[in-house]
Order: structure tokens, then C-alpha cells, then sequence
């Protein structure tokens, strides 16, 4: 189980998005986010991410 802390979820956000999406979706993150939970990926997916495009971001380990 991966549980990313917010610093590092938007570090990886920047990479697979861009700076701007990483920008505009800080406030909107929890501290600690589980990619692999149902729920926060759920959310995730709200903000329109998902754990593949994160995961490519990491070269394929998320």
C-alpha cells in the first residue's frame, strides 16, 4: 500500500498534469492520500485523476 503525503502527491501531479493542475488542486487535497483505497480514488478521480496517469508518472510504481 503506497500513501502518499500531500507533498508528494503533488509532486507527482506536476509531473503527470502539469504545474498549473498541481497548482489549482492544492487546496483541495487531504494530507495523506491512498491510491490504491476506494475512496481516495474515488476523489481522485473527481479532480479528474487517475491512478494510471499517476502511476505512469512514477514510471509504473504507485
Amino acid at each position: 500500500m503506497t500513501v502518499l503525503t500531500k507533498a508528494e502527491a503533488l509532486a507527482i501531479i506536476r509531473r503527470a498534469y502539469g504545474p498549473g493542475v498541481a497548482d489549482s488542486l492544492e487546496d483541495r487535497l487531504p494530507d495523506r492520500i491512498d491510491p490504491e483505497n476506494d475512496a481516495d480514488a474515488e476523489f481522485l478521480g473527481t479532480l479528474g485523476l487517475t491512478r494510471d496517469g499517476l502511476a505512469n508518472a512514477m514510471g509504473g510504481e504507485l
